[in-house]
């Protein structure tokens, strides 16, 4: 071999060993990237699924939150609707009680609403002609004042009303009732639930 081919050869064989060197470079630098690229892409990957399972977690529990709220909502209509059954059937029971004990509970209440001063007291229609003979007696003895029955029938179904002067005092059965409703819902609620 001529001096021009040996040296050929050895510039062949750097430039084959530069080569194999820069590949060698190169496919750590690639594979540096790649390594990298695919820790990238698995952290992406794991924030992704942090993400949707942090997400998934929010809705879940707005979904609970949602859902208890309804329940409660169901439950206290339900609650109200069965208090307020039994306050009307309380109050038809009061309506229809049996005349003794419907006038009983009358001299009750006005003993309880009557004021210490001379009054008219109004009852309806259908209780005006069922008063008890010696009623009015009893009213006066109930009352903390002086009584006197008007023969004009007020416009209520059961109970009364007291008037003294210009001042009139509902006291039937509806307005009580109505009047007293939220402390029989409570009450009731309480026995209930």
């Amino acid at each position: 071999m001529s001096g021009i081919d040996k040296i050929i050869q050895e510039i062949e064989t750097n430039a084959a060993q530069s080569c194999d060197s820069v590949l060698a470079q190169a496919r750590q630098k690639a594979d540096a990237i790649i390594a990298d690229a695919q820790k990238e892409a698995n952290q992406i990957v794991a924030d992704g699924k942090e993400r949707t399972a942090a997400h998934v977690a929010d809705i879940k529990k707005r979904g609970d939150s949602a859902a208890e709220l309804e329940e409660k909502r169901v439950m206290l209509y339900t609650k109200q609707q069965i208090i307020n059954t039994m306050l009307g059937e309380g109050l038809l029971t009061a309506k229809n009680l049996p005349k003794d004990e419907y006038f009983n509970l009358i001299l009750d209440m006005v003993g309880k609403y009557s004021l210490e001063d001379e009054g008219v007291i109004f009852f309806g229609e259908n209780d005006i002609h069922r008063l008890p003979v010696d009623f009015l007696g009893k009213l006066n003895q109930a009352a903390k004042g002086g009584i006197v029955l008007s023969s004009k029938p007020a416009l209520i179904d059961a109970g009364f009303i007291l008037k003294y002067g210009g001042i009139e005092q509902n006291c039937s059965f509806d307005a009580i009732f109505a009047g007293e409703a939220e402390n029989l819902s409570d009450k009731a609620g309480r026995l209930l639930f």
